[in-house]
């Protein structure tokens, strides 16, 4: 076993826990959506189902829904379907569109691209995806938050120079688009300074030593950033990542990219996923709601 292979259990296990962080037993904080299901979607190369968890909102009744594609994060070797399952949940009723949840391949078991490839994968199918009920195939949003919007802006300039599917907007979550081994963790103390494998095993982890280290994949600030889709990046103020959010939404309004970095006073990476705990994450709720209004407008007719 690698030493890679050794540090995703510790991590995973942590994510888990973050989840019942994320969880308020109060019906004004746990959103109903109207149905929940878990589907397949078929893959190739190599031949796959991918699992996702689609969301249909609350009030869907009778309406042409728009799609959001959604990854979650937890340093691309930990996060599921169910760590994320309360603030997917919240973006669906918000947005009022129906969300699929990819639970991608992870690392260190599968290393870039697979879980990128997954991601690209389910956005090629939604956009195809008049057997969903009420979907609309022509209006698709992504979104993810961490490694997961690392993820989905990764895919989505895959589509573009793939020549599709055409995305209306991403709303990027505190997103890692660096070559992450050089973020300054530690200058942000508790709780965010590298007591376990974040700092130094992600990257290896999901990149790997064979992968070059100005990938525009792997990194999207590398990248070329033109006719990429409106773009809005929430993080807080003592977020590791937050030089090089605004350094992204940057380098895309240069590009003629509608792009825009939100950064929220006080709040630590993941404050959005934890926006029920309200006493740690007091911008939480608001920054999910902002986000929301950006998908929503964007995913108009």
């Amino acid at each position: 076993m690698t030493e890679d292979q050794t540090q995703a259990p510790p991590l995973r296990t942590f994510v888990r826990a973050l989840r019942e962080l994320s969880i308020v037993p109060h019906p004004d904080v746990n959103d109903r959506v109207a149905t929940v299901q878990d589907l397949d979607v078929p893959a190739s190369f190599p031949e796959r189902t991918i699992p996702v968890r689609a969301y249909w909102p609350r009030d869907s009744s009778g309406m042409s829904l728009p799609i959001i594609v959604f990854a979650h994060g937890g340093g691309f070797v930990s996060g599921s379907l169910d760590t994320h399952d309360v603030l997917v949940r919240a973006l669906a009723n918000r947005t009022e569109a129906l969300v699929l949840s990819v639970d991608y391949r992870l690392a260190p078991e599968h290393p870039f691209p697979a879980g990128m490839e997954d991601v690209f994968a389910v956005i090629e199918w939604a956009a195809t995806a008049d057997r969903l009920a009420g979907a609309d195939p022509d209006r698709v949003a992504v979104c993810g938050d961490s490694a997961g919007a690392n993820l989905v802006t990764a895919a989505a300039m895959l589509a573009r120079d793939c020549g599709g599917p055409e995305l209306r907007a991403q709303l990027l979550l505190y997103p890692g688009v660096s070559r992450m081994d050089s973020v300054p963790w530690d200058a942000f103390g508790p709780p965010q300074s590298g007591e376990g494998p974040v700092e130094h095993y992600i990257l290896a982890a999901y990149a790997e030593d064979r992968i070059h280290p100005f990938n525009p994949l792997v990194a999207p600030l590398l990248g070329h950033h033109s006719a990429l889709p409106p773009t809005r990046i929430v993080v807080g103020e003592y977020d590791p990542f937050k030089d090089d959010c605004l350094a992204y939404a940057g380098t895309l309004a240069d590009a003629g990219v509608e792009a825009e970095c939100v950064v929220y006073p006080g709040q630590h990476h993941g404050f959005v996923q934890s926006w029920t705990d309200r006493s740690d994450n007091a911008a939480g709720e608001t920054a999910l709601d902002e986000g929301a209004e950006f998908l929503r407008k964007h995913l108009t007719y």
